[in-house]
């Protein structure tokens, strides 16, 4: 029962903020899901979907996890990801599926990328790297 693999539809679920910003940070989203598009990457971008603006936020992270979980063979963050509770929930659960993650750096232009992996295992909640910070990591072997 375990043992089917099936292909990942998506090789990227796009992560950030969005509660807070205006439209939900859309204009963002669509800008990095269209460059990761026109370098030839499938892209899951929950501010792709309308519904969202009705969902509440349990609804919304059901749904952004499954994707992460299911459909999507790596993760990609957006600037400010580490201060938005969805996003780190999202890398939580992208570190504990043994997802590769990587941060988008827009050049200045905002007209192309860089992606800067990142090792979720060195994360620790919230926002921060390193030990010092009175909280738990993500790995459950520290």
């Amino acid at each position: 029962m375990f043992n089917k693999k099936k292909k990942n539809k998506y090789d990227f679920y796009l992560a950030g903020p969005m509660r807070g910003y205006v439209n939900l940070n859309k204009d963002v989203f669509t800008l990095a899901a269209r460059i990761l598009r026109s370098k030839g990457f499938t892209v899951w971008s929950p501010s792709e979907h309308a519904d969202y603006i009705h969902f509440s936020f349990a609804e919304c992270m059901s749904l952004d996890l499954n994707n992460v979980i299911n459909n999507c063979r790596k993760i990609v963050f957006l600037s400010g990801w580490k201060k938005s509770v969805g996003a780190n929930i999202e890398a939580l659960v992208a570190f504990a599926c043994n997802k590769e993650a990587f941060e988008i750096i827009f050049d200045k232009e905002k007209l192309d990328i860089e992606l800067i992996q990142l090792d979720l295992s060195d994360y620790y909640l919230p926002y921060g790297y390193g030990y010092g910070h009175g909280i738990k990591a993500f790995n459950p072997h520290l």
